[in-house]
């Protein structure tokens, strides 16, 4: 009997391939080359650790000698909150003479109007370039480039502008308010702890005196109209709402008049800081090292790929 295995025929060697096949590229040489051995990496820097070293140490040390050469920053605070209103005339005066009082320039509706116009004053740039204008402050502001000593600035130097002073000023200066609790955090950063904690506690005094001064001016203003009204009113009803306007402004003048702390009243006032805020030295001395390991990395990194390079005949 056959066996099934003796009646295969012999492979086809010499007809044409058959199957699936798969083609593999040859290795390209210079990808082998850019590939990223960490193993290599390694050991190059362990050769090269004389040139990191170096750079390390280098740029770490420029960063500690600019640090120290930057003047000690010190920050003053103060936390502020907004002195508590009236809330004046009631439902029944505001639907009777809101006219009136509109006229009068007498505000009928909520009393938080005053402690969003102090906020906004304490912010407003008009307010720093006042409160620059009223203590002198551009010298001490751009202290490098005023002379002392003959009380002008250096020659060379062009006098900064208003706008700069403003700006420089602001972003010396924080105002955080706390929506939940109202209260109002004002911080000053300045070389002198002294001069920081000054400036904080006048710029709030200085917001109390102008928001003073505005409600006294509206006051009498507003008292001024309500008599000439009170002389023409016919009714007895209508004269007595506005003798009760006249009544509040009165009240609002005399308040304003004998009240310190007119819109802020002080939580904590700004004392001269112990500490300095910055500069962070032991921050900007190891930043400094870290750029000079990078800095030592790129050149070795370059030196091996430039060993490299076929060179030209």
């Amino acid at each position: 009997m056959t066996k099934s295995s003796d009646l295969r025929g012999a492979p086809n060697v010499d007809g044409p391939p058959a199957g699936y096949f798969l083609v593999v590229p040859p290795a390209d040489d210079e990808e082998a080359k850019d590939a990223i051995d960490l193993a290599k990496i390694a050991a190059t820097m362990r050769a090269h650790w004389k040139l990191l070293l170096c750079t390390t140490l280098v740029c770490g040390a420029i960063a500690a000698g600019v640090s120290l050469w930057m003047r000690n920053i010190y920050r003053a605070q103060a936390i502020i909150a907004p002195t508590a209103e009236s809330n004046g005339p009631g439902g029944s005066m505001k639907s009777d003479l809101g006219g009136i009082a509109a006229l009068a320039g007498i505000d009928l509706g909520a009393s938080g109007g005053r402690k969003v116009e102090a906020l906004a004053t304490l912010q407003s740039a008009g307010f720093i370039r006042d409160f620059i204008v009223k203590y002198n402050l551009l010298p001490i502001l751009y202290s490098e480039r005023w002379d002392a000593n003959a009380n002008t600035w250096r020659k060379g130097k062009t006098p900064p502008t208003m706008e700069k002073a403003i700006k420089r000023f602001k972003g010396r200066r924080i105002v955080d308010e706390n929506t939940k609790s109202g209260l109002v955090t004002v911080k000053f950063d300045w070389y002198s702890p002294e001069l920081a904690a000054q400036w904080t506690n006048a710029m709030i005094d200085m917001v109390n005196d102008r928001m003073r001064a505005v409600d006294i001016r509206t006051a009498e203003s507003s008292l001024e109209y309500l008599d000439k009204e009170m002389a023409t009113a016919n009714t007895v009803e209508l004269r007595l709402a506005i003798s009760q306007l006249i009544e509040t402004q009165e009240n609002n003048k005399m308040m304003a008049n004998v009240q310190r702390d007119y819109a802020y009243h002080f939580i904590d006032r700004a004392v001269p800081p112990e500490t300095k805020e910055g500069p962070l030295r032991t921050v900007i001395s190891i930043g400094g090292a870290i750029v000079g390991f990078l800095l030592g990395t790129v050149i070795v990194v370059f030196r091996r790929r430039a060993a490299n390079l076929p060179r030209a005949a």
